[in-house]
């Protein structure tokens, strides 16, 4: 079971004993070391911190809003104008909103939205208005991108939305030097320079590992290198690109 599934769990456990939201549960877990016991304790301690309720976005509204921006050959899937949606909420298309709304929406398949998933998701979430949908995005997605754990399970859950293909272990190398730009920008400091690397490269192969550990490392490394072990457990590429930075400063 992999740690996010684990965490899920961990929170929908934590729900049925306290009656708070999702994102309570994550938050009460977070603050106590994923020990649900200490977070039931924590919650009943602070209680009056938390709200066990919350009113539910109408869903006929949210189905209103959602027709708005569904392909012409399917009306049950947001693709076609799915910028036309970003531009109304105002989250621009080339940011790291674009990709974390399906996130938060648990979007399957990449660049198109399924109404179930839309409405579910943001129903659930107490949005059913324009007003509301927006204030989610600013109060809810892009607060949790603000927080390491939040912006990780964004960042792992990105390899599998990117895949083609359900089977696939690898994301397409010109795929993922476009996204990275978009999404970790601001939180890996030589992320220009990653880019650069991998253009000299021969197109490699990005897998989940390195997909993943690029994520801890652009968390992890200081700006001198000088925390890089070069016999740590760092997959082979980012070693290689430990080795061609540091070669660079001499």
């Amino acid at each position: 079971m992999s740690s996010r599934t684990k965490r899920r769990n961990l929170a929908k456990q934590l729900q049925s004993l306290t009656g708070v939201s999702r994102k309570a549960a994550e938050e009460l877990l977070a603050r106590n070391g994923d020990d649900v016991q200490r977070a039931v304790n924590y919650f009943f301690n602070h209680q009056s911190s938390f709200s066990t309720k919350k009113k539910r976005g109408d869903v006929n509204e949210l189905k209103k809003i959602f027709k708005k921006y569904v392909d012409e050959d399917d009306p049950n899937v947001m693709q076609e104008k799915y910028g036309d949606f970003l531009g109304d909420i105002e989250v621009p298309e080339d940011e790291v909103g674009s990709f974390a709304i399906p996130w938060k929406l648990k979007a399957q398949e990449m660049g198109k939205i399924e109404e179930k998933e839309f409405v579910t998701t943001l129903s659930e979430e107490g949005v059913d208005s324009m007003a509301t949908l927006k204030s989610w995005v600013k109060s809810d997605v892009m607060k949790d991108l603000d927080t390491e754990r939040g912006f990780k399970d964004f960042y792992f859950w990105m390899f599998e939305y990117l895949k083609e293909e359900s089977k696939r272990k690898t994301i397409d190398f010109d795929i993922a030097i476009e996204v990275w730009p978009v999404i970790l920008k601001g939180k890996f400091a030589f992320l220009d320079k990653w880019i650069e690397f991998l253009k000299q490269e021969t197109k490699p192969k990005i897998n989940k590992d390195v997909w993943d550990q690029l994520g801890e490392f652009a968390f992890y490394i200081k700006d001198d290198f000088s925390n890089w072990d070069p016999a740590g457990a760092w997959p082979v590429l980012i070693d290689s690109f430990a080795e061609w930075m540091q070669k660079q400063k001499k």
